[in-house]
């Protein structure tokens, strides 16, 4: 279906974390290391959004990208075209299924896969386009999940429990 690529989600992270700095620089170094990603690719990744007026960028030792006037137009779609070349929809990965050049399924139910296939392509290419990036990394305005539609564990409050010494420990109970 929609796979987004590495290149893809490093950009989101680095966006977002640029975001949240509102008019500081970043340097690339710094978002590396910030959220655990290659530097030499985010570098790349960086410069590509440059070259697209999506992110500033200024020299020097203290150096690095702010967010760029062209971020307000960009669309999810443009994103993935911008850092990969074009936007696939299909075939992210190869679970054995049969495909469209199957020499033992019959013309006609090749047909049949493709309508339903080619409907939900272009869907899928609506809402990429429909997307806009400042909707997913912008404070205010992200379009949030809750934690627990996409998996994630989220920590409940510590609440001090006294022992009979009158020494307090924290206990904490995690949500799924």
């Amino acid at each position: 279906m929609l796979c987004l690529t590495k290149k893809t989600e490093y950009a989101l992270i680095a966006l977002a974390s640029l975001g949240q700095r509102t008019g500081e620089v970043a340097s690339a170094r710094d978002i590396a290391l910030e959220h655990d990603l290659p530097p030499a690719l985010l570098m790349n990744i960086l410069k590509a959004l440059q070259q697209r007026n999506v992110l500033c960028s200024t020299r020097g030792a203290r150096g690095g990208y702010t967010l760029g006037s062209g971020v307000e137009a960009l669309s999810l779609y443009d994103l993935i075209l911008v850092l990969e070349g074009r936007v696939q929809t299909t075939g992210c990965e190869d679970h054995g299924d049969h495909d469209e050049h199957d020499e033992s399924l019959p013309p006609v139910a090749i047909r049949a896969i493709e309508a339903p296939v080619r409907a939900l392509q272009f869907r899928l290419t609506r809402f990429l386009k429909d997307v806009r990036v400042t909707d997913l990394i912008m404070p205010g305005r992200r379009i949030d999940v809750p934690a627990e539609l996409v998996g994630l564990r989220r920590l409940r409050k510590s609440k001090v429990v006294k022992a009979s010494e009158g020494v307090t420990e924290r206990e904490t109970s995690v949500l799924n």
